[in-house]
């Protein structure tokens, strides 16, 4: 129960996003309007659960080339790196800017 204190000044009234658990680890658990589950990790990782059998990786990505590959097989080969949010307010803004852009907002 302590970890939910730390995390009640970040908390902004959306219609569409509520706070359904937090795990002993401080794993944030949002329900969303449309059914999905949006896990907000500590170690900066953001997933969406859509009910299925696989978590969705929502964080953005970064291409970069791969030195190991690239000169062993005379081309440029890339790799993609998720961007990690280390800072809790920070990786619970992106959470919010998220579910603006991809939920749709419940009509009253």
């Amino acid at each position: 129960m302590k970890t939910e204190k730390k995390y009640t000044k970040w908390q902004i009234n959306l219609s569409n996003m509520e706070l359904v658990n937090v795990s002993k680890k401080g794993t944030l658990k949002f329900k969303l309007s449309d059914g999905r589950f949006l896990l907000n990790y500590t170690s900066g990782y953001v997933r969406i659960y859509n009910g299925g059998d696989r978590l969705y990786q929502i964080n953005k990505v970064i291409k970069e080339i791969d030195p190991y590959w690239t000169g062993r097989v005379g081309v440029v080969m890339y790799r993609h790196r998720r961007v990690l949010i280390p800072n809790p307010a920070d990786r619970y803004q992106y959470c919010v800017e998220w579910v603006k852009r991809n939920v749709k907002q419940l009509k009253k």
